[in-house]
């Protein structure tokens, strides 16, 4: 209800009016009440003309407020629309051309054989009446060809007389006068001549069938005859009035195939008069529709090549796309006569409104010395005394909103998802000094029971190394894609991806796509579920831990940073994880800060933290280490990104 309240609001009192008078008109008029019907459409019309009223006073009020569109409407008057409407007059004429053209193409084709079939009679007339019997046949037999299945009645003293022989008889009705036309007898169409001689009668049908009628006019389209009765309701259930194609599964001729775009098609109805074999002279209104293609019709009027036809159809289209230009041209001319005029005075109302609601950086291009322009330039400087004002905390603001923005951006980079369990747990956590990090965390589950996972550390801070950060990121992942699939024959022993080539190909990448003095200290791992083997690449990475019964294995380092050097060489290694083991990866964040005496909080007091919480959670082995942290420096800020992975390998059965 409250839908249906809010549009009766917009619609008003006059638009509920005229749907309501409009919807009286439509029952009177489909129902027969003429009188009520003529009240109601006078109804409407009275509505009608108080709703193009307010329209009117809508669009002066709104549209035409301003100068400028107040010309563009006068130039839309003048220019515009005459030229819309002798496009449509043009496009109308020539569509009712074609159909007038593609109806008296049917109709000539039809009045021919209807001429054929009074000829017959016509033939036989001029015999003798004692030579007519005997002569019939040869008749028959001259204008069977032209007239499928002609049968001659003939009526003398003699009786009645029916060629062929074995065609149906015709109970003809006396008083028919002589005439010839098109005869409906039981629905079916024929082509019918009736000539009084004497001592009796000549008549002779030629059926016209569906076949017969389609192909009337070859590679027209589709021709059907229409018979109505009183009512005007089609009697020729085998055709679909209005449509024009034959159903499915009947003969005849179809829609032909468009040449062009332009070539649409065609078809309107003409009426036809016919006769009924039961009321003697007296005519029938029928109907002959053509549906066809503007193509089809010229191809059937000109006789020319197919190819000048094509060309002078393509002239005209050309022509008249050429007049469109010209007016569009015209059009564009006009508009920017409009804009140069009443371009100042818009600018000048533009600029006080934003001034009105605080915006001072709006300034008025000045493109003339005139006294316009000099008030527009007066009207910079003001803003512009008003701006200096603002510009300091409004590019504070801006910044800060970048910075929001990175900083959600970097946020969907990192997993979101805990990295499946396949034998080697892990847990890291990243803690930004600023907005945006720059150091780096990955991990993804490659084929078959394999992990792999990294750890970075671009050089430098800020949103410049948060975007090193992500194309290092995307490199990894693009490189990573190419071993999605399993080799069919993988060997045991070995790691499916190639992990010291794949940190040489990242290296290469990064170098090519960054400047010269960007560069990341990077850390990959390629863990085997089923060998229990890690392999891994160091570039330039501090050295991951590996904690095992009790002692500390520091990883070695096989490789240089990445994004320095195209020509970095890299290597791998290797190890067998035992159950219990504990791998430390982190960045120089968490072991480099400085305390108040400047004293770094250093790798030995990250040993001895995680030596003796050892057993904890990962999640509480992180969270230890990393308050230690803080509390070493003893400041809010951190003054280094920090970031801590911790891969703990687990029986997994």
């Amino acid at each position: 209800m409250s839908r249906v309240r809010q549009i009766a609001r917009y619609l008003g009192k006059s638009g509920i009016a005229f749907l309501v008078a409009l919807a009286f008109y439509l029952l009177f008029y489909f129902t027969g009440r003429g009188g009520l019907a003529f009240l109601a459409f006078l109804a409407l019309l009275v509505v009608a003309s108080i709703l193009v009223f307010r329209g009117l006073r809508y669009l002066q009020r709104n549209s035409l407020w301003s100068l400028r569109n107040r010309l563009l409407f006068v130039y839309g008057l003048i220019g515009f629309l005459p030229i819309l409407l002798l496009f449509v007059l043009f496009g109308l004429g020539a569509w009712a051309l074609m159909n007038e053209l593609a109806i008296y193409l049917a109709r000539s084709a039809l009045d021919r054989r209807l001429d054929l079939v009074e000829a017959v009679v016509l033939t036989l007339k001029r015999m003798p009446p004692d030579v007519r019997i005997p002569a019939a046949p040869e008749v028959l037999k001259s204008f069977a060809y032209d007239l499928p299945g002609i049968a001659i009645y003939l009526n003398d003293t003699e009786g009645d007389h029916r060629f062929p022989p074995d065609s149906a008889a015709l109970n003809i009705p006396p008083g028919w006068n002589d005439t010839n036309g098109l005869m409906m007898i039981n629905g079916h169409s024929f082509g019918w001549a009736h000539q009084k001689v004497e001592g009796g009668t000549i008549t002779v049908l030629a059926p016209l069938s569906r076949d017969t009628v389609e192909n009337l006019v070859p590679n027209l389209g589709v021709i059907a005859l229409v018979e109505t009765d009183s009512s005007g309701k089609s009697g020729d259930a085998d055709f679909q009035f209005g449509i024009g194609e034959p159903r499915s599964g009947q003969g005849g001729s179809h829609l032909p195939p468009p040449v062009s775009r332009f070539d649409i098609p065609v078809g309107w109805p003409s009426t036809l008069p016919h006769y009924h074999l039961d009321a003697p002279n007296k005519t029938f209104q029928g109907v002959l529709w053509v549906y066809s293609r503007p193509s089809a019709v010229l191809r059937t009027f000109f006789s020319g090549p197919e190819i000048l036809r094509g060309v002078l159809f393509d002239v005209v289209i050309a022509v008249a796309i050429l007049f469109l230009l010209v007016e569009l041209v015209a059009v564009v001319i006009g508009v920017a006569l409009a804009r140069r005029m009443t371009g100042s005075v818009n600018q000048l109302y533009e600029g006080t409104r934003r001034v009105i609601y605080g915006d001072f950086r709006h300034r008025i291009p000045v493109r003339a010395r005139d006294q316009l322009g000099e008030l527009s330039e007066s009207f910079n400087q003001m803003t512009g005394n008003l701006e200096r004002l603002l510009v300091v905390e409004k590019e504070k603001e801006r910044l800060q909103t970048e910075l929001e923005i990175a900083r959600e951006v970097q946020s969907q980079l990192y997993p979101k998802e805990a990295p499946p369990i396949h034998g080697l747990q892990l847990t890291v956590r990243c803690d930004p000094a600023r907005m945006v990090s720059g150091d780096y965390y990955d991990y993804q589950e490659i084929g078959n029971r394999k992990l792999s996972f990294a750890i970075g550390d671009v050089a430098g801070k800020g949103i410049s190394a948060a975007l090193l950060m992500a194309t290092i990121q995307a490199a990894l992942r693009a490189q990573l894609a190419q071993y999605q699939v399993s080799r069919e024959n993988e060997c045991t022993h070995l790691p499916e991806i190639d992990v010291a080539s794949l940190v040489s190909q990242l290296n290469k990448q990064i170098f090519a796509n960054t400047a010269p003095e960007k560069y990341a200290t990077f850390f990959f791992a390629l863990f085997d579920e089923v060998s229990r083997t890690l392999t891994y690449t160091n570039a330039g990475h501090l050295s991951p831990l590996l904690f095992r019964n009790g002692d500390v294995v520091p990883l070695d380092s096989n490789g240089m940073v990445v994004g320095a050097f195209p020509f970095s060489r890299y290597n791998e290694s290797c190890l067998v994880l035992n159950p219990g083991d504990l791998l430390v990866c982190y960045t120089d964040g968490v072991t480099e800060p400085e305390n108040a005496y400047g004293e770094e909080f250093g790798e030995h007091r990250l040993k001895d933290l995680i030596q003796q919480h050892y057993h904890q959670d990962n999640h509480e082995i992180i969270r230890i280490v990393l308050d230690a942290v803080r509390s070493w420096t003893g400041g809010p800020e951190l003054h280094d990104d920090m970031t801590l992975l911790l891969a703990r390998e687990v029986q997994h059965t």
